[in-house]
Order: structure tokens, then sequence, then C-alpha cells
């Protein structure tokens, strides 16, 4: 792993996006795949220079991260990686539980053998990011089928909003992905997941994506044990009254 400050080149599938949407990105991947760990700080000359941009883009990047709480500017100090927010964890499952738990149903609807490809192949690369043990690929595709999911209920855009609470929550399970076991539940999960959907069956598709949106308490306690400075804990949440709501 890269040292803090150090950055990855760019994605050049990302060359013809506006400066400010590369930037962010970027630095929202580097940020959730645990590249910059939490309390490093950002080196704006260096990433610009990596990037090709100048400091406005970046800057609008970075308000953007800061509003999703991934990073905090100490105006006169610089900008740093925050530590995750246990709040914004559960902040972003809430959310992601409530809108995917209504799509799901409508995707169960909605379903044809049209949509059976995109399955496939999402799993079959995920299968193959597992083995070779490429989290960040695996997280990224994991994010993908559920984002499928969306588009096939009819309401692809919707994903935005989950993006946009989730950043928090993507990394706690990011530092859990490589625990004993979590990966493989992942893709038997997933294979469940999109058999109930080829058969039209909304309750069980909810039911089995309610399960496997529900494993964060164990994630969390993973994190804890495993990382715990790392983590930002809030001691005014009831995790068990949140998590069984």
């Amino acid at each position: 792993m890269k040292q803090p400050g150090q950055y990855f080149p760019p994605d050049e599938t990302d060359r013809g996006k506006p400066k400010a949407e590369q930037a962010y990105d970027y630095l929202r991947d580097a940020v959730i795949s645990m590249r910059l760990e939490p309390n490093s700080i950002i080196a704006e000359k260096e990433l610009c220079a990596e990037l090709g941009i100048s400091r406005t883009p970046l800057r609008e990047a970075v308000l953007r991260l800061a509003q999703e709480g991934l990073v905090t500017v100490v105006p006169g100090d610089g900008t740093f990686v925050s530590r995750i927010s246990l709040r914004g964890v559960l902040q972003g499952y809430l959310v992601r539980s409530s809108i995917e738990l209504r799509m799901v149903r409508l995707a169960a609807r909605n379903y044809n053998e049209t949509f059976d490809r995109d399955f496939n192949i999402l799993q079959f690369l995920q299968q193959d990011a597992n083995k070779r043990l490429d989290y960040g690929l695996a997280l990224r595709l994991d994010t993908e089928f559920h984002q499928l999911i969306c588009r096939v209920a009819g309401f692809p855009d919707i994903w935005s909003a989950v993006h946009n609470a989730t950043g928090q929550l993507d990394r706690l399970r990011y530092r859990a992905f490589d625990k004993q076991g979590m990966r493989k539940e992942i893709e038997d999960e997933h294979s469940a997941i999109h058999k109930a959907l080829q058969a039209q069956d909304g309750d069980r598709a909810h039911a089995l994506l309610r399960k496997h949106l529900n494993d964060i308490s164990d994630v969390i306690d993973f994190v804890k044990r495993d990382s715990p400075d790392i983590l930002f804990m809030e001691e005014d949440l009831d995790l068990a009254t949140l998590l069984n709501t």
C-alpha cells in the first residue's frame, strides 16, 4: 500500500470528464479503498500534478468530499482524510436499506431474461476478483450489482442518492472485505437474490436482500476489533435499536 500523500495513476477512462469530476472520483476512490488512510493529508500540489489539473477543480472536489464527511478541511492547516464516523456508517445503511428494499420488489416485478447477461457477467467478474484478492474491484462490482437492481426496477438515477450517502459505509465495508468467509458469503447471497429476481418472487428477493444488508452489525464489530483507531464512535448512538428498526 502506498504511503499517505502518494497516489495511483488516474484511470484513463475518466479523461473525458470535467476536471472537478475526475478529481472527485479519483480522491473518493482513494479514500474508500484505504489507499488514503484516515488522518492522511491531501497533498494538493502533488495531486494537481498527478491529475494534470489546477487547484480550482481540485478544491471543488474536496468540498464535495467534505460534504460527505470523507475529508476534513482545517483552515490554515490543510485537508485531511476523516476517520470513519459510525453515525455516517449508520446513515448510509439506513438510506441504502430504505431505498434498495423498495427497489428489489420493483425489480422482481419488472424482471425478464434480457437482464440475465448483465447479472451473470457481474457475478463472474466478482468471483474472479475475489480469487485474485482484488478487494477494490470486488467491492466496486458488489456496488454495481446493487446499482443494477435499481436499473431493473426502472429507477437507475436513484442510485445517486445511495452513492452520496454511503461513503462512510463503503469505507467500513472495504476494511472488512477480506475477512474470512465474507467474500464467498457475498457471492452466494448475490446468486440467491438473482435467482429470486428471475423467478419474479418479490417477497423472497426482499427477504434475501434484507439479510444481505443486515450484515452491517458484523462488519462494525469486526472493524472495532481489528482497526479501532480508524473509527470515530459517537457516544449517543444506540446501535442495537437502530440496526433492528
